[in-house]
């Protein structure tokens, strides 16, 4: 079966530095098989004989509990959820060139029914919110008026470390892994 593999937070800025090389041999040599990586931040796509979401995180959270110095959060998805997630998404997220559009992918330790009531106050002229079952699917203004967006104030809210975000590119490229 297809898993998705998300880290947060490596390999950026020069902080919490993960050789993705390096991690795919851990997976391997842990079972995992078709391992492909996508950038250097943290997507991994791997074929599993764990049968859950569940399975593959507790055994991805060992391997890098074990060979890495530093705590890192983790996010799997079957591709299955995956692809029916990005399946109903709005077609207003990635259309206009002008606004930033990211995905922020719930981690297991997320309250969503908190972010959730959070984030259904906004309603702006500067951005657009979908939640979905597993992710937060976001447009915003990235130029003019950025400062006037919720997302620009994103990093402070207590919810921030509970997501790891991916942009349109990404989360789309991801897919394409899935489709191949």
């Amino acid at each position: 079966m297809e898993f998705i593999i998300l880290l947060r937070g490596v390999n950026v800025g020069g902080k919490n530095s993960v050789s993705m090389s390096e991690l795919t041999h851990y997976l391997i040599k842990d079972g995992f098989t078709n391992v492909r990586t996508y950038i250097n931040s943290g997507n991994l796509i791997v074929d599993s004989a764990e049968g859950t979401e569940q399975d593959v995180l507790v055994k991805c959270q060992k391997i890098l509990m074990n060979y890495f110095a530093f705590q890192i959060d983790v996010m799997v998805i079957s591709g299955e959820k995956y692809k029916m997630e990005l399946a109903g998404i709005p077609t207003w997220w990635g259309k206009d060139a002008d606004y930033k559009h990211n995905a922020l992918f719930l981690l297991p330790s997320a309250n969503k029914k908190e972010i959730v009531e959070l984030l259904s106050a906004i309603d702006t002229n500067y951005e657009k919110v979908y939640i979905g079952k597993h992710a937060i699917f976001w447009s915003s203004v990235f130029k003019n008026n950025y400062n006037k967006t919720y997302y620009s104030k994103l990093a402070r809210q207590l919810f921030y470390k509970k997501v790891t975000i991916r942009n349109r590119n990404t989360t789309i490229k991801l897919l394409s892994y899935l489709e191949d």
